[in-house]
């Protein structure tokens, strides 16, 4: 019997450092389901952070257009000065386009194309503005206005235009990014 006693202590000392290794060992091996569940966690956290920059954006590409239309509405008021007026109106659009489809649940990919198309010609008009304003107004183009055109100023369009995109397809990649992930679990 006193053989017997050892030779338990030893098996019970064996299999106690056995666990002990097998949780050290098995501790960094941590199962898929809470790697998922942290890494799903980190990445929602992320999709929020990711969705108030562009909201934020957004908002600000919003007052900057709406004093932009403002603005311009009340100095552009003939000829082809009008071009910049409808320019700033459609960027206003464009914004709250944007803030209706960073807040909704749902992505909506054809809307969301066509709005990143919109916030594109925006841009491009304004280069097209930058052109005309050194260029200056061709006869025949209705009427004439003197006073001085800065040149660089429509490149603002180009900033708005560049800025609501980006504000756009960010947010939209979050969204995006969400329902792939509900769509798996």
């Amino acid at each position: 019997m006193t053989q017997c006693a050892p030779h338990s202590h030893a098996l019970d000392l064996q299999e106690k450092v056995s666990r002990d290794m097998s949780t050290v060992t098995h501790s960094t091996d941590a199962p898929a389901h809470d790697r998922s569940a942290t890494t799903t966690a980190s990445d929602e956290a992320r999709n929020g952070t990711r969705r108030r920059v562009s909201l934020v954006m957004t908002l600000v590409v919003l007052g900057w257009s709406t004093k932009e239309l403002i603005g311009l509405g009340l100095t552009h008021t003939t000829g082809a000065e009008l071009y910049g007026v409808f320019v700033a109106g459609v960027a206003v659009g464009a914004s709250i386009l944007n803030l209706g489809l960073l807040r909704s649940p749902r992505t909506q990919v054809l809307v969301t194309v066509a709005v990143l198309v919109l916030w594109a010609v925006i841009a491009v008009a304004g280069v097209a503005g930058t052109i005309a304003h050194i260029v200056g107004p061709v006869p025949g183009h209705g009427p004439v206005d003197l006073r001085p055109r800065p040149a660089m100023a429509p490149l603002v369009f180009t900033l708005l235009g560049l800025v609501g995109g980006a504000a756009l397809f960010i947010g939209q990649r979050g969204a995006t990014w969400r329902v792939r992930n509900n769509e798996e679990e």
